[in-house]
């Protein structure tokens, strides 16, 4: 009797374990365009969760979301083929860890946050990851937003271009643009836009090497950047090597960077625009020049 309530237990607590055991992790691709959230749209017909990879690469194909979608472990966009992950108003997801705009092979991965969109990054927002034939294209256009809790990893290896006329808010790691460890350059390179109305929230930025030759920032307009802490002599210095612009204009010109006096404990980088000549200036102008014509019609 106690044997057989021995075997009993035993095979109970192995069913158990067996129910209570995770998932084993894949890697999932959608197929053609579609919805995120149908899952006729992935392979196998069901939508990623914790312990996946979700894949946008079927033929450059276009994934969108526009509602809230399971957490996954990573996304990657470019995988072999170009794909595009383009999160809509309403849309949202986040990740366990890494999310790749363009992840291996001579392919496009573009990651687009619209109006209304949340991207939460668990770990690195990666784009350029694997090769210079790699390309990486992010958009977070007005009203977007991507939290990242760790490094940004920006033109790894191939070239990236980022957008911003959202928001950027990276609340750990460091940035590193043409570099994977904000030390040395992985052969890559980065150019960030960051448009009126933008914001990039840095948490780190590593003195003359995070922003590595052939990468910049180019602020436009009345877009910003925010680091917690005095990084003005960091900045200052990008600035003069030419990695920080503003209007278009390189180096200090066209820039306004400080410490403190927009938000306490913030340093602060803004484009400053080009002054317009005063009506009083151009009055001027024009009364200067009705009177040089008399002058020289009285000669006549």
């Amino acid at each position: 009797m106690k044997l057989k309530a021995i075997i009993l237990c035993t095979s109970l607590s192995m069913l158990c374990g067996m129910m209570m055991a995770p998932a084993s992790a894949a890697d999932i691709r959608y197929i053609s365009n579609g919805d995120w959230l149908v899952p006729s749209g992935w392979q196998g017909g069901v939508i990623p969760g914790t312990a996946d990879t979700a894949r946008m690469n079927w033929g450059d194909n276009t994934v969108t979301l526009a509602g809230t979608a399971p957490d996954v472990n990573r996304i990657q966009m470019g995988v072999d083929e170009s794909g595009t992950l383009e999160i809509n108003s309403g849309g949202s997801i986040a990740t366990i860890q890494d999310v790749f705009a363009g992840n291996n092979g001579p392919v496009t991965g573009t990651l687009r946050v619209n109006d209304g969109g949340v991207l939460n990054v668990g770990r690195i927002l990666w784009a350029a990851n694997s090769s210079a034939a790699t390309n990486g294209i992010i958009e977070i256009n007005s009203g977007g937003t991507v939290n990242v809790a760790s490094h940004l990893w920006l033109g790894t290896v191939g070239p990236a271009t980022i957008d911003i006329s959202g928001t950027l808010n990276q609340t750990g790691g460091i940035l590193g643009m043409g570099t994977s460890n904000a030390g040395s350059p992985s052969g890559g390179t980065a150019t960030m836009n960051i448009l009126d109305g933008g914001l990039l929230s840095l948490n780190n930025i590593a003195p003359g090497t995070s922003i590595q030759d052939g990468s910049s920032i180019n602020l436009f307009g009345s877009g910003q950047i925010t680091l917690p802490g005095d990084f003005v002599g960091t900045l200052t210095n990008y600035a003069n090597a030419n990695k920080l612009s503003g209007n278009g204009v390189p180096g200090l010109s066209n820039l306004a960077i400080d410490f403190g006096s927009t938000s306490p404990g913030l340093t602060t980088v803004r484009a400053v625009a080009i002054p317009e000549p005063s009506s009083a200036a151009l009055m001027l102008g024009v009364a200067a020049s009705g009177l040089l014509l008399r002058r020289r019609r009285a000669k006549r």
